[in-house]
């Protein structure tokens, strides 16, 4: 008997074609999310490029990884801000779809469905005689309206997302089947999970503790030979972009860090919890509810479970409990509380950060909900909680197709802001700008700077120019959330010096023209 597996599995028998079937209905599943996320982004022509950050990491993709390959790839990655996986996907799905967007699209949207095959095959690995369980937790992920914004923007959300629950299904499967290549395609796909969001080396600890329980099982030369190659392997993968970020962090004297600029800006405090206030490097934020009760709550929203499913969460996290499974314990619970304590601590409320444990919460979930079910015991009462799952299933396609097209509205009124600046400013303008500057700089004619970025000495050089200059910016946001910061500081600079003539307002962007006509 193996004692790291749940008790129960060891009296399955062999495959047989129900399995098959539950197979075949998690592959179906799969299709949920890119189906209707991909149909929601083709109906609304949204390109998965929005804000700040999916332009970064789009550029870097097709324009510095793509150079640096075609210069002869050398083990120095080029510089980013974040890790570099999600680039590399991009890159890869180029190939075949062509330097575009859309490849970006393509790799969210696929991670998207993997996300809830793979959840469903963690539940079921961890669980073998329940066949509800696995097919519950798949439609939770897959329904999830935040899923569906985020497979279908060039963000690396859903790429990290399905490898972390890959790596963690192939983890549970390594303990019951003791074949190196489970351990292998573990390994490789956390380290993969990491080098493409640095939220997921927290899920690698409970992980590394439950491999090394696994591998305390097994004859010594076993164990060695297995840990030796898993290691190797993982080193191999994360090698390459750890090294440089460690070297950088250490080194004295400071400076940018390579693939770590969330190491640059984020502090963990657990007072932050029962905070709603907070100075960071996005200046000045003030949030509704204090950071501990927003992720706490985070479940029960409609774009994620809806409170009628969120609810079954602590049932399952009781369940679970009583279990003599410390798979489930670890690759679950531990996968979900390291996170949840990690996000609580942190200076920032963000509704998407919450997918990095969607997949256990959903597996509780559904441990919850079946094992009240089963506890309940008359027909018409099953019925009514299967009218329950239905009822929320719907529940979270609405809400998934309201956020979805919110999202792509947003960007349409971005460029309605791109089209109403042009229509003001001469062909040979430069313009200023802070927020939307990488908009500009995809969708506009005009040489656009970005503010943040600029000091007074540069902004000096640029003002004597002769060539008309102008200054594109959310008064209120740059007075408020980035008072004495560089956005504010700059704007002050050029009202008191050459001086800032307002030539009207569009939306919540004020256009002025810098100096005189």
């Amino acid at each position: 008997m193996d004692p790291v597996n749940d008790h129960r599995a060891l009296r399955l028998p062999p495959i047989h074609p129900r399995s098959s079937r539950g197979r075949g209905g998690l592959l179906a599943i799969g299709l949920i999310a890119p189906l209707a996320a991909g149909f929601l982004a083709w109906r609304g022509s949204f390109d998965g490029l929005y804000g700040q950050d999916p332009y970064a990491y789009y550029d870097y993709a097709i324009g510095t990884l793509r150079g640096w390959l075609s210069a002869g790839p050398s083990l120095n990655l080029p510089f980013f801000y974040w890790p570099p996986g999600y680039p590399a996907l991009i890159l890869l799905a180029a190939q075949g779809i062509g330097l575009s967007p859309l490849a970006g699209q393509v790799v969210s949207l696929c991670a998207g469905g993997l996300a809830a095959v793979f959840t469903g095959l963690l539940a079921r690995e961890l669980d073998r005689d329940d066949r509800r369980v696995p097919l519950l937790a798949a439609l939770m992920v897959a329904f999830s309206g935040q899923l569906w914004q985020s497979a279908m923007v060039v963000m690396p959300d859903t790429a990290a997302l399905a490898a972390a629950t890959g790596g963690v299904w192939a983890l549970a499967r390594y303990a019951r089947r003791n074949s190196l290549r489970w351990l292998l395609l573990a390994a490789g796909a956390l380290a993969w999970a990491v080098i493409t969001r640095w939220v997921y080396a927290l899920v690698a600890i409970p992980c590394a503790l439950y491999a090394l329980v696994v591998l305390s099982r097994q004859p010594r030369r076993v164990a060695l030979a297995h840990g030796l190659a898993a290691a190797i392997w993982v080193a191999v993968m994360l090698g390459p972009v750890v090294v440089p970020t460690v070297s950088a962090i250490l080194k004295p004297g400071g400076g940018p860090i390579p693939f770590g600029a969330d190491f640059e800006v984020y502090t963990w405090n657990p007072l932050n919890a029962l905070r709603s206030e907070f100075v960071n490097a996005d200046g000045h934020l003030v949030y509704r509810l204090p950071t501990g009760l927003y992720y706490t709550l985070a479940p029960a929203r409609e774009y994620y479970f809806t409170p009628l499913l969120a609810l079954f969460i602590l049932p399952g996290l009781w369940v679970v409990a009583r279990r003599r499974s410390l798979g489930s314990r670890l690759l679950v619970v531990g996968w979900a509380a390291i996170v949840y304590v990690f996000l609580i601590g942190a200076q920032w409320q963000n509704f998407r950060f919450t997918l990095s444990f969607m997949p256990p919460l959903a597996i509780l979930a559904a441990i919850g909900l079946e094992r009240t079910t089963g506890a309940i015991g008359r027909i018409p009462q099953r019925g009514l909680m299967g009218s329950l799952v239905v009822v929320s299933l719907l529940w979270m396609a609405f809400s998934g197709a309201s956020l979805a097209q919110g999202f792509i509205e947003r960007k349409d009124a971005d460029l309605e802001v791109v089209r109403w600046a042009e229509s003001r400013t001469p062909p040979d303008a430069r313009l200023l700008a802070f927020s939307i500057t990488l908009t500009f700089q995809h969708y506009s004619r005009l040489e656009t700077r970005e503010l943040y970025t600029l000091d007074p000495a540069q902004l000096a050089a640029l003002t004597v120019e002769r060539r008309p200059t102008f200054l594109l910016i959310n008064v209120e946001n740059v007075e408020q959330q980035w008072a004495g910061r560089s956005p504010s500081e700059n704007t002050r600079w050029l009202r008191d010096g050459p001086g800032l003539a307002a030539l009207g307002q569009f939306r919540d962007y004020t256009l002025f023209r810098v100096g005189s006509p």
